[in-house]
């Protein structure tokens, strides 16, 4: 049998009270004194788990995401070739913006804005997300469904855009130029061997313009 481990009791407990902290306060308004206090340990074995507040924000966003790991459930889909199955993740996530509150929408704009977090997410576009992607630019190679001659480099590039460049909170336009850019990256995923943007994806991102940008 496995033996108990206490010392991932703690770090999980400092990760689980670290996610709620940040829910309820917003992630500029919660230090490393407020997470240990709550937890009921010393400085000393934050620092034993973790070098930094911002490691302790990367490692908070990969446990929020492994929790409900779109492309696990994709590979889950019966069925679905590869194409089909990115496409199913890529709804996932794009649904679950669709989903947040007015309150959850203003707290992301205000992390998409703050530089530690913007970093934290494009490393964790590269280690943890891209990987997944290419997983399955490699498969659709194989089965047919996407023919990409840069699988890990395509995947880091759509990953990025898809994380900063295209969502509605890092960078404020028109309408007007956020249609332009959702057909853009058509154009550009496309040409990558990559033609994940099909009628439906592409209606879920104008809908979340719509909602988050006045049309000029």
């Amino acid at each position: 049998m496995p033996r108990h481990d206490p010392d991932q009791k703690t770090k999980q407990n400092i990760l689980e009270t670290a996610m709620r902290l940040f829910a309820e306060k917003g992630l500029e308004n919660v230090n490393i004194e407020d997470v240990v206090k709550e937890v009921g340990v010393t400085r000393g074995a934050f620092y034993h788990y973790f070098k930094s507040r911002e490691e302790l924000i990367g490692s908070v966003m990969y446990k929020s995401f492994e929790e409900d790991n779109p492309y696990l459930l994709a590979d889950k889909q019966e069925g679905l070739n590869a194409l089909e199955k990115l496409r199913f993740a890529a709804k996932l996530s794009l649904r679950s913006h669709m989903d947040i509150s007015d309150s959850m929408r203003a707290q992301m704009e205000k992390l998409a804005n703050n530089p530690v977090v913007f970093k934290n997410e494009m490393v964790f576009q590269i280690n943890v997300m891209a990987p997944y992607m290419e997983k399955l630019l490699h498969e659709g190679n194989k089965d047919g469904s996407m023919n990409v001659v840069f699988p890990k480099q395509a995947s880091q590039t759509i990953a990025w855009l898809t994380a900063s460049w295209l969502t509605p909170y890092a960078f404020e336009v028109s309408y007007e130029e956020y249609v332009d850019k959702v057909l853009f990256f058509d154009q550009l995923s496309t040409s990558l061997g990559v033609p994940v943007m099909d009628e439906e994806m592409k209606e879920i991102y104008l809908a979340i313009g719509r909602r988050e940008f006045k049309s000029e």
